[in-house]
């Protein structure tokens, strides 16, 4: 629409159940320098007070002249990224920054992330450090804590256009898939139809990989005045169950694949669609093996009747594949536990003749 206000930027909240926390998030948006900017809190049904503490800051905002909206739902979404792909439709910034309900900023940060942003006409501006805001000794501190591995910049700095060594650096983990890190233009978004998958475990991974090769102006900066808070409970520091784990896997490969399959670049480079798949798999079943051996123990044949049940028959067709590849690296990986084990044995007996 003609006369639709537009702002400068659309902060994205998920909240559930951080009643404690909250308050203290939204308040530093309140006091931030930036100007004419919108908050959008996404309650994905709160059983404790999160919503009734959320709803009195609203007069803190209307005193900045800061457009304050909060969208309930009736039914909890189960996965992290529906509430923000919500809000995503209804922002009406120029550019989009997702910010976890228990975290907050320094006053200037969203003003530093749009000053890069617009230079260098960014689609995405990505920060390289932030603090960790976590109780050491009985006290909460602040640490600086460095979110990619090396190749860290020291001043605004253009990443590469060439793909090929933007998805070789991604698996290779120097690009981390944090969201709360990253400011992003919306209309980049809605072009390349870069949404959340409906996942619990990893959805950050997606969203990133498709942002890092849709991206034709990509920044680094070197830090961002954003306050990371580590805290047991919370659905980042949770583990997923092997069956959740499981599904989700299923899910993301299946989202992966589309999205690449789409892309010229994948489908030029089919030895990357590989690459991005693999590295996914390595991650969920990260989460799977150890819930088999350090916590079921299960055997081979267990094991066999647990990926044709959680994986193979939720599509028998596509992931006949995704099954073998499963059941191979597990054997594998049990191969490896049992060597080391051996090992260890060995050497303490060695130690014991001594």
């Amino acid at each position: 629409m003609e006369n639709e206000e537009i702002y400068t930027v659309s902060v994205i909240i998920p909240m559930y159940n951080t009643e404690k926390y909250i308050e203290e998030c939204l308040t530093s948006l309140v006091n931030q320098t930036l100007k004419n900017f919108e908050v959008i809190v996404v309650d994905d049904c709160s059983t404790d007070n999160s919503l009734a503490v959320a709803k009195k800051t609203i007069p803190l905002f209307a005193t900045q002249n800061i457009k304050f909206s909060i969208i309930t739902f009736s039914k909890n979404s189960g996965c992290p990224g529906i509430p923000r792909n919500v809000a995503i439709d209804f922002a009406k910034g120029k550019y989009v920054y997702f910010l976890d309900s228990d975290d907050f900023l320094d006053e200037t940060a969203l003003e530093d992330f749009y000053k890069v942003a617009e230079e260098f006409v960014a689609d995405i501006v990505h920060a390289q450090k932030s603090f960790k805001y976590a109780e050491i000794n009985g006290k909460f501190e602040n640490q600086l804590i460095n979110l990619d591995k090396g190749k860290f910049v020291e001043n605004p700095t253009l990443e590469t256009f060439d793909i090929d060594e933007r998805i070789k650096n991604f698996v290779e983990k120097n690009y981390n898939t944090l969201m709360w890190n990253k400011f992003f233009r919306r209309e980049f978004l809605l072009e390349n139809n870069i949404k959340f998958p409906a996942i619990t475990v990893s959805e950050d991974f997606i969203f990133s990989l498709m942002c890092l090769t849709c991206a034709k102006n990509y920044v680094r900066i070197p830090f961002i005045g954003h306050h990371y808070r580590k805290r047991t409970g919370s659905m980042t520091n949770s583990s997923a169950t092997t069956a959740t784990a499981s599904l989700n896997l299923v899910e993301g490969v299946y989202v992966l694949d589309s999205f690449m399959k789409r892309q010229k670049f994948f489908i030029d480079n089919p030895k990357y669609r590989y690459l991005i798949i693999d590295a996914f798999n390595q991650i969920l079943s990260d989460l799977i093996f150890k819930h088999i051996f350090f916590e079921m123990d299960l055997e081979a044949a267990d094991i066999y009747a647990f990926y044709c049940k959680d994986i193979f028959t939720v599509n028998p067709q596509k992931n006949i594949p995704l099954t073998a590849y499963l059941f191979t690296s597990t054997n594998i990986y049990k191969m490896l536990v049992k060597q080391q084990a051996e090992e260890i044995v060995r050497l303490k007996k060695i130690l014991q003749n001594k």
